[in-house]
């Protein structure tokens, strides 16, 4: 019984550590900033396929997927760098707000924020278990994480927590970081991704 707890621990641990090696790789193949974005979408693609199958998880249909996904996961991964950078900006003009005013403002600057980023791996988790257009997929990322606040939370939470230890122990981020929020959310969202198929069999 203890044998087989520490397996599967391990092979989850193994699983963790390869795709993130995988996610380091592939972001290299595109020079970081063109390799980001769809190095990301590959390592979820990857888990959303196989889970903790590490034997299924290979290189050679890692790279089939980062070619596939090169321009959308830029495309994806930039339009939220973008935002985020507005809303930043604007976070550190309303700074020189005074009063209550200061503090709605940034409280919604804030959450904004967060829910740009929610989204962000919702797409990334849509455009994996679906074959949908750009414009359809970013509105249905937007509307799912709108739907489910406690998911928001949950996600939300985890990144935030991952990020800590991550700061913590510096090696995750090239062990572990990238593809643990990308497995976190993937778990996150398993009650939602249920509810979706069921809304999809009923209108099939």
């Amino acid at each position: 019984m203890v044998g087989k707890a520490l397996e599967t621990l391990f092979i989850k641990i193994w699983v963790i550590v390869k795709l993130n090696l995988f996610f380091w790789l592939f972001s290299c193949c595109g020079l970081i900033v063109a390799g980001v974005g769809p190095a990301l979408k590959t390592v979820n693609e990857l888990f959303v396929s196989h889970e903790f199958n590490y034997k299924d998880i290979t290189l050679k249909e890692g790279w089939v997927s980062f070619k596939r996904n090169f321009i959308r996961g830029n495309i994806i991964f930039y339009a939220l760098l973008l935002l985020l950078a507005l809303l930043a900006y604007n976070l550190f003009l309303s700074v020189q707000i005074q009063g209550l005013s200061f503090l709605m403002i940034d409280f919604l600057l804030v959450f904004a924020m967060i829910y740009a980023a929610v989204t962000f791996q919702y797409s990334l988790l849509l455009d994996s278990y679906y074959e949908i257009g750009l414009k359809n997929l970013l509105k249905l990322a937007f509307i799912s994480t709108l739907s489910n606040f406690t998911n928001l939370l949950k996600i939300a939470i985890g990144v935030s927590v991952i990020l800590f230890v991550t700061w913590k122990f510096k090696g995750l981020i090239l062990f572990g970081t990238f593809s643990m929020i990308q497995i976190w959310s993937f778990t996150a969202t398993k009650s939602w991704r249920q509810t979706m198929d069921q809304r999809l069999e009923l209108h099939a």
